[in-house]
C-alpha cells in the first residue's frame, strides 16, 4: 500500500550531504502513529461520500494546514527589517540571496508565474466537493487546526531568531511535497466513485492538489534549502545549534493531531 513517507524519503536521501539532511532523515524515518494518524485519516475522507458538515469541517480545517504563502511573505518582511532597521549583517549579499530563495517559495501560489491565485484554485476544489462554500465560515475550524496554525505562525513571524521560521518552512515544504503526491491519487479515485465525476471532470477541482504535485512541492523544499544556506551565510549560523529534527516531529504530531480529530480511529 502506497504511503505519504514513501514520496518523502527518497528526496531526503538523494539531497546533498548537509547540516540539513540527517536530522529531516531520522525525524520523517521515524513517527510511525503520527503518519499512520494522517494517512487513516486522508483514506477515512476517501472512502465514502460525507455529510456536508463533515466535509466542511474537514475542508475549513485542512485549509489553516496548508495554505501557506503569506506565512513565507511575512518571513520576507522580516528580514528587509533588518536592513531597514539598518541592523548588523554580516553580508548583505548573502542576505539578499538568501531572499530571492524564499521568494521562489510561493510565485506560484501568487500566481505570479501561473494565471491563478492557488487559494482560489482551494476555493473551487472544497466548494465543488462540499456543494457549497459555507466551509469557509470560521465554526467549521477545528481547534487543532487553529492550534497548529497558531504554531506554524509563531515559529515563522514571532520567534526572535528568523531561522526558526526558516527551519519551519523547510519541513513545511518536503511535507507537503508528500501529502499532495499521496493524496491525489485517493481524491481522483473519491470523485469518480463517490461523486460520480468522470476522469476528465475530476481535473477542475484537483487542480490545486495537482498543481503542488511532481517537482513543484520538490523544488520548493530545495528553494528552502538554498534559502538556509545563504542566510547562514549573512548571519554566520551554524545549523548543528538547532532542533531540526524536534520542530519536524512537532510539525507531524500538530498535523496528525487534525486529521485525529476529524477522522478518529475506531477503537
Amino acid at each position: 500500500m502506497e504511503s505519504l513517507r514513501n514520496h518523502i524519503l527518497p528526496v531526503l536521501r538523494n539531497m546533498p550531504a548537509g547540516p540539513f539532511r540527517a536530522p529531516l532523515l531520522r525525524a520523517f524515518a521515524n513517527n510511525e502513529v503520527e503518519f499512520a494518524t494522517i494517512e487513516h485519516g486522508f483514506r477515512d475522507l476517501t472512502s465514502r461520500r460525507h455529510d456536508p458538515e463533515i466535509l466542511r469541517r474537514f475542508f475549513a480545517s485542512w485549509s489553516q494546514t496548508n495554505n501557506s504563502a503569506m506565512t513565507v511573505a511575512g518571513i520576507s518582511n522580516r528580514l528587509t527589517l533588518k536592513l531597514h532597521r539598518g541592523e548588523p549583517v554580516l553580508d548583505p549579499q548573502y542576505l539578499l540571496q538568501s531572499l530571492v530563495s524564499l521568494h521562489r517559495i510561493i510565485d506560484e501560489d501568487l500566481a505570479v508565474t501561473h494565471k491563478i491565485l492557488h487559494s482560489k484554485m482551494f476555493h473551487i476544489m472544497a466548494t465543488d466537493i462540499v456543494g457549497d462554500d459555507a466551509w469557509l465560515q470560521n465554526r467549521y475550524i477545528d481547534r487543532s487546526a487553529t492550534d497548529f496554525k497558531t504554531w506554524k505562525d509563531h515559529m515563522s513571524l514571532r520567534e526572535p531568531d528568523i531561522a526558526l521560521g526558516l527551519l519551519t518552512t523547510l519541513v513545511h515544504e518536503i511535507y507537503t511535497h508528500g501529502e499532495v503526491e499521496f493524496i491525489l491519487p485517493l481524491f481522483r479515485q473519491w470523485l469518480i466513485e463517490h461523486f460520480h465525476y468522470s476522469e476528465e471532470d475530476t481535473a477542475r477541482p484537483l487542480r490545486w492538489i495537482a498543481v503542488h504535485c511532481g517537482g513543484t512541492e520538490k523544488n520548493h523544499f530545495f528553494h528552502a534549502v538554498n534559502t538556509l544556506d545563504h542566510y547562514a551565510r549573512a548571519f554566520e549560523v551554524n545549523w548543528d545549534d538547532y532542533d531540526l529534527h524536534g520542530i519536524a516531529a512537532q510539525y507531524l504530531s500538530r498535523k496528525a493531531e487534525v486529521l485525529r480529530v476529524l477522522f478518529p480511529r475506531d477503537e
